[in-house]
């Protein structure tokens, strides 16, 4: 996804990220300092050399406190990306022309977010970046540790310093990264405090597909990062009425078509994962072609792709 002028901040994706960054995310409960670090050319961040370099002088740092630091990336058009999200989609995959200037509009995105994330957490926040991104930091009373040369190793040492310092007096926590990160991903796709409803405790992963009491309710799509439910995966949605379409029929097709459509969450955007709903049981699962609005006004056309399908048998069995 090539962002090229100041015209991204206004693309769909992107006003959809700033929102559901407001809206949906929120940072680990039990951290004790964040770190907020530049983008990279390369996507996701943390294969790039430059990322690579930044972690391991976080790790050294932190030692066995590592999961008290939390890490954002500030970024134009997507303003902020939290660590756990820079695998999604179009944190995962943008390109832009860095030119060393931000433009006023850039500069206030970033502030607005980054003022949200520190008014969501009460961990300490501190920033390793030069240019634009300190002066944003500035702006805000974030404390800058290095404003130039960030791969050098004396100011590589003097950020794992800060940060050994910074942790010196604080308690050792357990944390299971992998389930926070399934979590987050499900509250930035599916709305606050949908988190643990679609990932519960005891849920495994499997190379990118998510297991709860030995069946499948969900895959990492390998290329975007977003959850794509099964069935069983989707129930969740249909008990909180989230992201569900209602349909007066029992789909034979894959296709379902804007005409039976009796009613849909008003949340919905195309692309979006919904559950589609007949007799108050989840019959199909898949993305949205319209918004919901457009679904329940529009009188032909197709409304969602199903990507899995309840069986008639399955629906009379139950």
């Amino acid at each position: 996804m090539k962002y090229y002028s100041c015209d991204s901040l206004n693309r769909p994706e992107v006003k959809r990220w700033h929102r559901r960054i407001k809206e949906y995310y929120f940072p680990p409960e039990d951290i004790k300092l964040t770190v907020v670090l530049p983008c990279s050319a390369k996507k996701p961040y943390s294969i790039s050399k430059s990322h690579m370099k930044f972690r391991k002088a976080i790790k050294a740092g932190a030692g066995k406190k590592l999961n008290l630091v939390h890490e954002v990336i500030l970024t134009s058009p997507l303003g902020m990306v939290p660590r756990e999200l820079e695998e999604l989609y179009p944190a995962c995959c943008y390109d832009t022309s860095v030119t060393g200037y931000w433009s006023e509009e850039e500069k206030s995105t970033v502030e607005e977010l980054i003022r949200n994330y520190a008014g969501k957490t009460h961990s300490k926040i501190v920033g390793y970046c030069s240019e634009a991104y300190a002066e944003i930091l500035d702006s805000v009373g974030i404390e800058v540790i290095a404003r130039d040369n960030l791969l050098g190793k004396s100011n590589l040492n003097l950020l794992s310093r800060r940060i050994r310092d910074f942790l010196g007096q604080e308690e050792r926590i357990k944390r299971n990264r992998n389930l926070e990160k399934l979590r987050a991903v499900a509250e930035f796709q599916f709305g606050k405090g949908m988190g643990e409803i679609i990932i519960p405790e005891g849920v495994k992963l499997g190379r990118n597909d998510i297991y709860y009491k030995n069946k499948k309710i969900a895959r990492l799509h390998h290329r975007y990062g977003y959850l794509n439910l099964t069935i069983e995966g989707a129930d969740a949605l249909a008990e909180k009425g989230k992201y569900t379409v209602s349909i007066d029929f029992m789909p034979e097709t894959n296709s379902i078509f804007c005409a039976g459509i009796i009613d849909a969450d008003r949340t919905i955007v195309p692309g979006d994962e919904v559950a589609v709903v007949y007799k108050e049981e989840v019959v199909g699962v898949g993305r949205a072609v319209l918004n919901g609005m457009e679904m329940l006004r529009a009188e032909r056309g197709m409304a969602v792709k199903l990507r899995k399908r309840r069986k008639q048998i399955a629906l009379s069995a139950s």
